[in-house]
C-alpha cells in the first residue's frame, strides 16, 4: 500500500460510492492500485478515504456506474452514511483536508 504525506492527500478529490446500487463485482477494488477501496460487511464496495489518490480506475471498471469522482457525483449518494471510512483516526492537517473535502463537495454522509 503506497502512504502519502498529508499534504500530498489533502489536494485528492477521492471518489463516492453509491452503495445502494453496487452489485458487490469486486471490480473496483481490484483494480484499486492502493488498495484504497474494499468490501463491506455487506459485500458492497467502500472507500478508504485516506488512502484514495484519485487514479478513478475504479470509475472506469464499475459495470453499474456507481462510483464517481466526488466533484461529479450525484448529490444523493454523497448524502448517504456507510460508503467510506478512514484507515486510522484523522488528525492535524488531514482532518483539516477532510473538513475542508466533505464542505467542497457537499459531502454530508457520516463515514462508518
Amino acid at each position: 500500500m503506497i502512504i502519502l504525506a498529508h499534504a500530498e492527500k489533502k489536494e485528492y478529490q477521492k471518489v463516492v460510492i453509491d452503495q445502494d446500487i453496487c452489485i458487490s463485482c469486486g471490480a473496483c477494488v481490484a483494480v484499486c492500485p492502493v488498495q484504497a477501496l474494499e468490501l463491506d460487511e455487506n459485500a458492497k464496495a467502500r472507500l478508504i478515504w485516506d488512502v484514495c489518490i484519485d487514479d478513478f480506475a475504479c470509475v472506469k471498471v464499475c459495470p453499474v456506474n456507481c462510483i464517481w469522482p466526488t466533484s461529479q457525483a450525484p448529490p444523493e449518494p454523497k448524502a448517504k452514511s456507510k460508503w467510506y471510512r478512514f484507515n486510522a483516526p484523522l488528525e492535524g492537517e488531514l482532518k483539516s483536508a477532510y473538513e475542508t473535502w466533505k464542505q467542497k463537495y457537499n459531502v454530508t454522509g457520516a463515514p462508518a
